[in-house]
């Protein structure tokens, strides 16, 4: 078989792919506008194992060339290279395909944020009530790393894993919805963690947005977990019966009160039938995900959280939540994604200190909001170590001031990241390093 992988990625996802099809013998290439060397580190052994690659351009005769073509979630599906494609594609999509899907309780978590931090914490659950479960999807694992595995202990005669927890963008919804013509196997629960504003820089309205994340919610759902004031929306929009669908936001249980953004995964884990207690136990010792609200560090009565995959201005306000009785020196600020920053302005007025990193929405939407509302702040500054140095100063000036207080150096941009770093990653990689440098010279 010709396979092309249409946008090899910088989170391994195309990575997978390719190799997914070279270990069975199919002829590889790969397509990326990025080049040699910005793609150095995933394209190397893919080199040495017979893939073909085209870097730094798209030719029409790779894709009319090509059995199948297996897209990048990010290239849009309008792009004009794809109407010369036999056959388009997504990891999940494939997956999807398998007969085998009918053996595994399919999970399926969508949200606007939230959702990463929901699929490891459902996962983990799990693992501690006695079942095993994979995951895979926008959290970085591929689907065809799970679809390699499954394959291996079917050939071994080792049991497939009871659960699959399948954690979705609404891109990665649109391509499977598309190449499986709609027709999305079993459900055993579906759950939407939360909705707001995003991605206004590629949809032309909110509206399309929440079409792109429901198309998950078939009528053959077996359970539905969403924001209480969706609940109808969502019973209208897709069919679903409203006997089906559980609200999130009155769970009700008081241990529930500090674990606040567990709240999706205790819901889901009661939909597939778990009482709550040993819910509760189980969920008490999930240790959290890289990037989401993170310690990374502490000096003293300084700490360090990295809130990085905090993109939009709703996220900052969630996490900031978390420390609102401490002294919070806010780093914030990057590329915009056609978002308001009002969601967080309680947040830049509260600050003890604000540092910004520059880019589009730093210099378009943060800097006329504080000078209207005469918010004090340090930058814009073209680098993490100058915003993280800017930030940790004055925690320290402050807590010679109150030496009692806990003062929190916290990385919460609630915007994109792509003018000064590769990703939301590279932005929270960037901060735990100085974090770590920091810590070992005390």
């Amino acid at each position: 078989m010709k396979v092309l992988i249409f946008g090899l990625g910088l989170h391994g996802g195309g990575h997978a792919a390719a190799l997914y099809f070279l270990e069975r013998n199919d002829e590889v290439r790969i397509t990326d506008l990025k080049t040699d060397e910005e793609l150095k580190n995933s394209i190397a052994d893919l080199k040495a194992r017979g893939a073909h690659l085209i870097m730094g351009k798209h030719r029409s005769e790779e894709f009319r060339w090509a059995d199948i073509v297996i897209k990048n979630p990010a290239i849009p599906p309008t792009h004009p290279m794809l109407a010369k494609a036999r056959m388009v594609i997504n990891d999940v999509a494939w997956l999807f395909s398998s007969p085998w899907c009918n053996e595994v309780k399919i999970i399926a978590i969508t949200g606007t944020k939230g959702k990463t931090v929901t699929s490891a914490a459902v996962s983990h659950a799990l693992g501690e009530l006695g079942h095993e479960a994979m995951q895979c999807g926008n959290m970085g694992i591929s689907a065809f790393t799970v679809l390699s595995e499954w394959e291996a202990r079917k050939r071994e005669g080792r049991p497939l894993p009871q659960y699959l927890v399948c954690e979705f963008s609404s891109w990665q919804i649109r391509d499977t919805v598309s190449a499986l013509h709609g027709t999305l196997p079993p459900l055993e629960v579906c759950a939407l963690t939360n909705f707001y504003p995003d991605h206004l820089n590629s949809y032309e309205s909110i509206e399309r947005y929440l079409e792109d994340k429901l198309e998950l919610f078939t009528k053959t759902v077996k359970n539905a977990v969403v924001p209480d004031a969706l609940v109808d929306r969502i019973a209208s929009l897709t069919g679903l019966e409203k006997r089906k669908i559980r609200g999130i936001d009155r769970v009700g249980v008081k241990e529930l009160e500090t674990m606040e953004h567990l709240k999706s995964a205790y819901a889901i884990l009661l939909s597939l039938g778990f009482k709550y207690r040993p819910i509760l136990k189980a969920l008490s010792s999930f240790q959290g995900v890289p990037h989401r609200i993170e310690q990374v560090g502490a000096i003293g009565n300084i700490i360090f959280i990295n809130d990085s995959a905090a993109t939009i201005p709703e996220a900052v306000h969630f996490s900031y939540g978390r420390f609102k009785t401490l002294a919070v020196h806010l780093i914030c600020g990057g590329t915009d994604k056609n978002l308001s920053p009002l969601a967080m302005l309680d947040e830049l007025e509260a600050a003890a200190s604000l540092s910004l990193l520059d880019g589009s929405f730093t210099r378009d939407k943060l800097l006329p909001l504080l000078t209207q509302k005469s918010i004090p702040y340090m930058g814009p500054f073209s680098t993490m170590e100058a915003a993280f140095t800017a930030s940790y100063e004055s925690a320290q000036e402050k807590m010679r001031e109150l030496p009692n207080l806990v003062q929190v150096v916290l990385l919460s941009p609630g915007a994109a990241s792509f003018e000064l770093f590769l990703h939301e990653f590279d932005r929270g990689n960037q901060f735990r390093a100085l974090v770590s440098e920091l810590v070992a010279l005390q």
